[in-house]
């Protein structure tokens, strides 16, 4: 039941509240559905449309780059990173609340003693008979014991829709900590692809310098014997210069990725180093990638479950608020002992009891009260916005991602045929150069082009790996596999590998 805003004026709320009493147990507020979200059948970047039936269920993406260091990093992170054990902590803090809201719906009851020593003074006109405002000058104890219970009776479902709303949090609560845990991984997998990228250049970069050496000693000689001109010896040592630079250029980038790995995993600096020190070529991944229907990629976000779980409490708190307008009904007990004597404080003969109800009704504060359910209202309507933009974002997230995906390999491919033709160029410039039949400057050429086309092929493998852990963060990855995962969670990652 559902009491619209407009509608709780004044004279009308005796008829809602003995409606609510003939409906004992009704809970005013909307009940909540989730919402209809309007999904495209297949994607726009895949050309042939694939079934949900061809899809492959992936259980740990990071494996199908066939790196043990990757996979020890993985389960490491999972264990150790703060941001997964702060996003765990959250779960707990949920659950607590969970807890709370649920126990108000019970009754509550205290053990209690108490013992009070009053007077009473009272004033009488002149002339009052003396002995009785003695009487009632004399002060007198009260002894007090035993148990007092309440019980709010929950008639028009307030307490219920906060159970629900904070069910709903905790669910989201777990939702997020999944949420990390995709973002986490995925960053523990682009920051070693750099790792591995970075050490590469380097060993790239150290290849060329010891050309570079190489080749500034047989110019030396060439000059020395008057078979090569003398402004030959000034351009290789500055080519040699320039790739003595690149070697520090890396470094440094190495360094730096290895010390945003030891924040992943909780260490202190210098730990990643140790686990990846040996050099390994760039992981790739030999598996074609298979995109599941939108639909069910749509259902695996973590993120989109968040935000749909977050849009349920705030329609809940939308019958917290309603509920407010309503009156407040309260029962109250008491059983024990009450008496005046010290002496005769435990005695069964002084037994007491009282029972009773109370009605509290806030109906001079339904300004405040309207303009508390307007805030739920508008808390509700922001949450439903949220949930809409997330489902476009996730949408465009792996159109995106699928897209630069495809094109990088694309790319990488070229680069690899490029590779190929100046290593071609180069070999042919340096024999010229060696039979006289070309000038230096040929040379240098060649080899300028064939180390940057080095380069960019090592990059251009490290970028396809990258954009391949983007493609699997943004189809939600496998976080059911490392993560308490909620009570409806059985779904897995809408992702499949031919």
């Amino acid at each position: 039941m559902y009491i619209k805003r407009d509608r709780v004026c004044m004279f009308r709320l005796p008829v809602l509240l003995g409606l609510g009493l003939i409906l004992n147990g009704c809970m005013v507020g909307p009940d909540y559905q989730k919402p209809a979200a309007s999904l495209p059948e297949h994607w726009d970047s895949v050309k042939k449309a694939v079934d949900n039936a061809d899809a492959g269920i992936e259980q740990a993406w990071w494996q199908n780059f066939h790196d043990s260091i990757l996979n020890q990093l993985i389960t490491k992170v999972s264990a150790s990173n703060l941001d997964i054990k702060s996003a765990g902590q959250r779960i707990t803090e949920a659950r607590a609340v969970r807890a709370s809201a649920g126990a108000v719906l019970l009754p509550s009851g205290d053990l209690m003693a108490s013992a009070n020593r009053q007077g009473n003074q009272l004033g009488f006109p002149s002339g009052g008979p003396s002995n009785l405002s003695s009487l009632v000058k004399q002060p007198f104890n009260i002894f007090k014991s035993g148990f007092d219970a309440s019980w709010e009776l929950d008639l028009f479902g307030g307490h219920r829709r906060d159970v629900e709303a904070t069910e709903a949090d905790l669910e989201a609560a777990s939702l997020s900590r999944a949420d990390v845990l995709v973002s986490v991984l995925a960053e523990v997998a682009r920051t070693y692809l750099d790792i591995r990228q970075y050490q590469a250049q380097l060993l790239n970069a150290q290849a060329t310098l010891d050309a570079d050496n190489k080749t500034v000693e047989i110019t030396r000689q060439r000059v020395e014997q008057g078979e090569a001109a003398g402004v030959d010896m000034p351009k290789a040592e500055a080519q040699q210069a320039h790739d003595q630079a690149q070697i520090a250029y890396y470094s440094n980038l190495q360094a730096q990725a290895e010390y945003a790995m030891d924040v992943l995993l909780a260490e202190m600096p210098g730990a990643t180093h140790e686990i990846v020190h040996e050099f390994k070529a760039v992981p790739l991944s030999d598996k074609q990638l298979v995109l599941a229907a939108p639909a069910v990629v749509i259902a695996n976000r973590p993120d989109i479950r968040n935000a749909e779980r977050k849009l349920a409490a705030a329609t809940a708190q939308q019958g917290v608020a309603v509920a407010k307008f309503f009156p407040d009904v309260s029962l109250a007990g008491f059983i024990g002992l009450f008496n005046t004597n010290a002496g005769n404080f435990l005695n069964v003969s002084s037994k007491s009891w009282s029972m009773g109800a109370s009605v509290l009704w806030p109906i001079l504060s339904y300004g405040t009260l309207s303009a508390n359910l307007d805030a739920a209202d508008a808390k509700q309507q922001e949450a439903l916005t949220n949930y809409q933009h997330s489902i476009l974002a996730a949408l465009a997230d792996v159109e995106r991602s699928f897209t630069a995906y495809n094109e990088q390999e694309n790319y990488t491919q070229s680069q690899e045929k490029s590779v190929i033709a100046n290593q071609h160029v180069y070999d042919i410039a340096s024999e010229r150069y060696r039979e006289g039949l070309t000038s230096f400057l040929d040379v240098l050429d060649a080899e300028r082009s064939l180390n940057a086309s080095r380069s960019q092929l090592i990059l251009a493998k490290a970028q396809t790996s990258q954009n391949l852990v983007a493609v699997y963060k943004s189809l939600g990855g496998s976080w059911q596999q490392v993560a308490d995962a909620p009570a409806d969670a059985g779904q897995h990652s809408a992702m499949g590998l031919r």
